[in-house]
């Protein structure tokens, strides 16, 4: 079984210790970074990629009100990330997720987008299984129960997470949710161009 453990809104403070961990289980994951100007968090995008992860798209500035104005917005928002990410690591992502999700912004205008990033050889990830997370009010025992009870539903259960700053217990529940998924039999895999892509159904 495999199992694709996913970390939106890094890096920060939290990354490099989320790695130790990830190696320490020898998990292979999916980050899916914003920008920031901060030198060090920056030093861990080279980090995440040496340590055999998939780096991924997220946003530059994360402001939902300002990338999902228009198709245009979305792309020079994104042509910055993609920029900053190959400037530090070399490396050309394939793969991004929207902020918030696909379902996130204006229908019309996100379906757009998405026919023109998928034009450019771009793929969108959702996700199906939700640690909870983005709330800062999530405690770590609702993370393992989110993930634990919910990973089995899905052949491909792709799980969001978070390693921005604050979210501390993510951190601290990671040995735990590794432990337990391995216990179970579950493969730690990278998401790829590859895989049919987990993604949202828009109407």
């Amino acid at each position: 079984m495999k199992v694709y453990l996913t970390f939106d809104d890094g890096p920060s403070d939290l990354t490099p210790e989320v790695l130790d961990l990830l190696d320490k289980y020898d998990a292979k994951v999916t980050f899916f970074v914003v920008y920031t100007d901060d030198e060090e968090y920056t030093s861990y995008l080279k980090e995440i990629v040496d340590r055999g992860h998939t780096i991924a798209l997220h946003s530059y500035s994360h402001d939902y009100n300002k990338i999902y104005k228009s198709v245009d917005a979305f792309l020079e928002d994104f042509e910055k990330v993609y920029n900053w990410v190959y400037e530090e690591t070399g490396v050309r992502p394939t793969l991004f997720r929207f902020p918030g999700g696909s379902t996130k912004g204006k229908k019309s205008i996100v379906n757009d987008i998405i026919a023109e990033m998928e034009r450019r050889g771009f793929i969108y990830y959702d996700w199906n299984v939700s640690s909870g997370d983005g709330s800062n009010l999530t405690t770590t025992e609702n993370i393992l129960e989110n993930v634990c009870t919910n990973v089995g539903s899905f052949d491909q259960p792709v799980v969001l997470m978070h390693d921005g700053v604050g979210k501390n217990a993510t951190l601290k529940d990671i040995p735990m949710l590794l432990e337990i998924l391995a216990e179970e039999g579950y493969e730690f895999c990278l998401l790829d161009k590859n895989l049919k892509p987990i993604q949202y159904k828009r109407k």
